[in-house]
């Protein structure tokens, strides 16, 4: 335990500004949920229509889970568990792998160790600082809860409240194992999304293949006990059968993730990792010698991570595309909500728009997450490295927004023809492949203007750039929830995604398709003014 209590007050010293802002944006989003949703759904009828709907056919459930009675606690559990059971698991992996495998890839974690710091002691004052801040999301959340007009009790207030809280600190928990096992921050942040990822498809999977028992509730099948997700769903808060047993299986796991992961830490040398690292070549290839080379190189492993999620969730969708169709056709607030993501027209090509709108999402948090890349590149020191040879500024960073515009347009054609692919040869429903290429191409400029807006920040305050993701945050909500909860229009209208025609339910409109490519050439073309004139901003 030496110097663990140094430690945690460096974190909270490093993260003064994060955690208030992520602790804060959770419960705020997530209370206000509440009266937004009851005034859309709090009447008897709506609920009736819903509830009916979703026991209809189980295929609606693989995005949100079953709705266990007609009541608005068992809408706010169906609309907002898993949901937000994913931010808080992507907070904890994030803030566990920045303190402890990311402290050692830059060598902090030598130089702590040179001083009078157990070896342990980094892993212990991470977890120490995740289990607190689930316990304020927990106190937060349950105290909101109970202060919103709304019609549960205290006890199932506190059940969601420890449900989420205890869910995040198991993803804190395999942070602690996934970290042993690999050598790099960015290797340990993509396995443990992709484990996130992994356990919501299990989870969907086995509740598409549950059944209803004779007492009307949905059960799933075996394989949701096999994830995270289906142990939290299992608690069913806000709803007559609320369970506080599955937090005992949720609490066990944490303890057994957290023990193997100071089991493997003692097993492997500083910096290094449990798992083999990949032996290089001996020598370079020859593409690495220029700046597209170099940054195609750095990008590719992000571009096959993001390519192989967006074509899961894509052939997900057309799978699920005739069950799902049924549910839709018979909910007019589901219609509703349908349409207005993916424009008025025809039932399927409505719905149809709207998933590919909402892949669209999807590559944008790919371009953002993939231009980011220059950020590290420029804190940890290399920039200047590269800058110090004949390289110029401009050709290093436009290389960078290359290689992600490329890969963007890439995963925007694979969206609408694997899309379409699917459909036709998975049901009796026939759409024209070129058609849905098109309409996946059509949302390029709104990614074009997401990498000019980063661009942007970067090229004049390089540590604002999680500002684009808090914008990207606001783009999915109101396109997702936006509709649900009746945004105002004129809260609408500040995301992108609403000023784009949504094909193949709308024709696409070129007004709109230039304007956002004037926009996003001018936004670029200042990023990168602002980058040749600043200094960089190593550490």
């Amino acid at each position: 335990m030496s110097g663990v209590g140094t430690l945690i007050r460096l974190i909270l010293r490093r993260d003064r500004i994060k955690l208030p802002v992520w602790i804060g944006g959770f419960l705020l989003s997530l209370i206000a949920m509440v009266p937004l949703l009851q005034d859309v759904y709090g009447d008897k009828e709506s609920l009736a229509t819903v509830y009916a709907t979703f026991n209809a056919n189980p295929a609606g459930m693989f995005m949100t889970g079953p709705m266990d009675e007609p009541t608005f606690g068992a809408f706010m559990t169906l609309e907002t568990l898993l949901w937000w059971g994913m931010a808080i698991a992507f907070l904890n992996t994030l803030l566990v792998v920045r303190h402890t495998r990311h402290n050692e890839e830059i060598g902090a974690q030598e130089l702590l160790l040179s001083g009078r710091v157990h070896r342990s002691s980094s892993l212990i004052a991470a977890l120490t600082v995740s289990l607190a801040v689930n316990a304020l999301i927990v106190l937060g959340l349950g105290i909101g809860l109970q202060a919103v007009d709304a019609p549960w009790s205290a006890s199932q207030s506190w059940l969601y409240a420890v449900a989420i809280g205890l869910f995040g600190f198991v993803w804190a928990a395999l942070a602690a194992v996934v970290v042993q096992l690999v050598e790099s921050g960015r290797t340990a942040n993509a396995a443990l999304a992709g484990l996130v990822g992994l356990g919501f498809l299990i989870r969907g999977i086995g509740d598409f293949l549950g059944k209803v028992d004779t007492s009307g509730v949905h059960q799933p099948e075996w394989m949701s006990g096999l994830s995270p997700f289906g142990w939290l769903q299992a608690t069913r808060p806000l709803t007559s059968g609320y369970d506080w047993w599955p937090l005992a299986v949720l609490a066990g796991f944490s303890i057994i993730m957290i023990g193997l992961g100071f089991v493997l830490l003692v097993r492997r040398d500083v910096g290094a990792g449990i798992l083999p690292s990949v032996q290089g070549n001996a020598r370079a290839s020859r593409a690495l010698g220029s700046p597209v080379g170099l940054a195609l190189y750095l990008h590719k492993n992000i571009f096959v991570g993001w390519l192989v999620a967006v074509l899961v969730m894509v052939g997900t969708i057309g799978v699920l595309v005739p069950q799902m169709s049924d549910i839709y056709t018979s909910s007019d607030s589901m219609r509703q909500m349908i349409e207005s993501i993916g424009g008025a027209g025809a039932l399927i090509p409505s719905f149809m728009s709207a998933m590919i709108a909402i892949v669209c999402v999807m590559i944008i948090g790919y371009a953002i997450h993939s231009l980011s890349r220059v950020r590290s590149e420029e804190s940890s020191g290399r920039l200047e490295g590269l800058l110090a040879t004949r390289l110029s500024r401009l050709k290093w960073l436009g290389s960078h927004a290359a290689a992600t515009v490329v890969g963007s347009l890439i995963m925007l054609v694979a969206t609408g023809l694997f899309l379409a692919v699917c459909v036709n040869g998975l049901s009796d429903i026939r759409v024209d492949i070129g058609e849905y290429v098109l309409a996946g191409l059509s949302y390029a400029p709104v990614v074009w203007v997401f990498v000019a807006l980063y661009l942007l920040v970067f090229g004049y305050v390089p540590r604002l750039t999680g500002f684009v993701w808090a914008y990207f945050g606001f783009v999915a909500f109101a396109l997702w929830l936006g509709p649900i909860v009746q945004l105002d229009q004129v809260i609408m209208n500040l995301s992108l995604m609403e000023h784009i025609a949504t094909p193949p339910a709308e024709d696409v409109r070129l007004a709109p398709i230039l304007t956002l490519t004037g926009l996003a050439l001018v936004l670029a073309g200042l990023g990168m003014f602002g980058f040749s004139r600043r200094d960089t901003q190593a550490g």
